[in-house]
């Protein structure tokens, strides 16, 4: 387990940590993909994902801060704004544990 501090997290990343960011977040797209339908997953990462801000809170725990009105920003798929938050839910979740794994705060 690392000393992630929620300031190291802040400071660096975007600088060192971009790396393991990408890695939890490709992780995090992988898994989904295999599960649900892939034009949905795929734009839900490329349309509301793209934008979001990953937050180390401490104690292990990540907190990823989603662009407003998410479900609005979905485009190119027919999927029910129902369906969008609750895959959205679903996602946000895998990423938090993935960045938890990635970073070793598990």
């Amino acid at each position: 387990m690392t000393d992630l501090t929620p300031e190291e997290f802040e400071a660096e990343k975007y600088v060192s940590l971009f790396p393991q960011l990408e890695t939890a977040y490709k992780r995090a797209f992988d898994v989904l993909n295999e599960r649900y339908d892939s034009s949905a997953v795929h734009a839900i990462d490329q349309q509301v994902l793209n934008e979001s801000e990953p937050f180390y809170e401490g104690d292990g725990e990540f907190r990823i801060e989603l662009p407003p009105d998410p479900t609005d920003r979905i485009e190119g798929v027919v999927v029910p704004d129902e369906k969008v938050t609750e895959l959205l839910d679903v996602y946000v979740e895998e990423l938090e544990r993935q960045l938890r794994a990635v970073f070793d705060v598990d």
